[in-house]
């Protein structure tokens, strides 16, 4: 079997250090120096679920030098996906199985725009997982779980089985997009308050005002949530204020907020603006939501 992934940092780092550690024939696609740190020492993953491992894949630049694969990962920020998965092309035939790992609702419309063959499955993975500055992958935390689904049954049976292994937990999702919504939800909340205040969730949960915005961000995204047809739990924004409020370590920002705190290129857009103009569009009233998003987007604009 021939598998590649797309987009080595934290996300596409850890699945594809489960992926080496199970199978032959992985490809990974990097570029510049961490095309060099990967060639020279390898991917190196340092988890606190999987453990130490180390691997040593096919590293290349130029996905179209290694034929038609059989499954591919796609593992980018969803402002690289045009270019991600424009340079994957020549490698997807009929049976090709394209998974993508992205975060937000909108990315498996926007793939299907470009990709005219294979088989899209759409996912949503669960982990606390970055790149450190050698590109070796930092996981914290005791857990790694990844939601799968589409409506091809044979698809999604041949995607859980490449996964569910040691170090990753997968599921086959009975609505996939009730599982993006569920974790979407949670993102346009804990992502837009910790980088609107440029702090972690923790001060937000000491600050009486801050955490009654973070619930209100939780209802408005769930209501969008509604409004586009999507079949959410009653009681789901009380389950994703009430999962925060145990997170034990709370001494931690999210990768929107160290984006815009380093000032680099971020996903506001995707965890808000597309929130916005979707709410826009159905007349669905979400004023902090739509607040925060523009001020993040001035600050930007100012720095730029």
């Amino acid at each position: 079997m021939k598998i590649m992934v797309t987009g080595i940092g934290g996300v596409g780092g850890y699945l594809a250090s489960v992926l080496c550690a199970n199978y032959t024939g992985v490809t990974l696609i990097a570029r510049k120096k961490r095309k060099e740190s990967l060639q020279k020492n390898g991917l190196i993953l340092h988890s606190d679920y999987f453990g130490e491992h180390a691997a040593y894949p096919h590293i290349t630049d130029d996905p179209a030098s290694t034929g038609i694969q059989d499954i591919i990962f796609v593992c980018v920020k969803n402002y690289s996906l045009e270019a991600a998965v424009s340079a994957i092309l020549p490698c997807i035939a009929d049976h090709t199985i394209i998974v993508l790992v992205l975060n937000g609702v909108d990315h498996a419309a926007a793939a299907r725009k470009l990709i005219k063959t294979g088989h899209i499955v759409d996912s949503t993975m669960y982990i606390n997982a970055a790149y450190n500055s050698d590109y070796s992958i930092r996981q914290m935390g005791k857990f790694a779980r990844i939601f799968i689904g589409s409506d091809n049954v044979s698809c999604n049976e041949k995607v859980y089985t490449l996964l569910d292994h040691p170090g990753l937990k997968c599921r086959i999702a009975e609505d996939i997009q009730v599982e993006l919504w569920n974790k979407y939800i949670t993102n346009c909340a804990y992502n837009v308050i910790t980088a609107y205040y440029e702090s972690t969730i923790g001060e937000v949960f000491k600050n009486p005002q801050r955490l009654t915005e973070f619930r209100i961000l939780i209802e408005e995204a769930y209501a969008v949530g509604k409004g586009v047809g999507v079949n959410l739990d009653a009681d789901l924004t009380d389950t994703i204020f009430q999962r925060v409020a145990e997170q034990k370590n709370k001494d931690t920002t999210s990768s929107l907020a160290r984006d815009i705190i380093a000032r680099r290129q971020s996903e506001l857009d995707t965890f808000s603006g597309y929130l916005v103009r979707t709410a826009n569009e159905l007349n669905i009233p979400v004023p902090l939501s739509e607040k925060f998003y523009h001020e993040i987007n001035q600050r930007i604009k100012e720095i730029q």
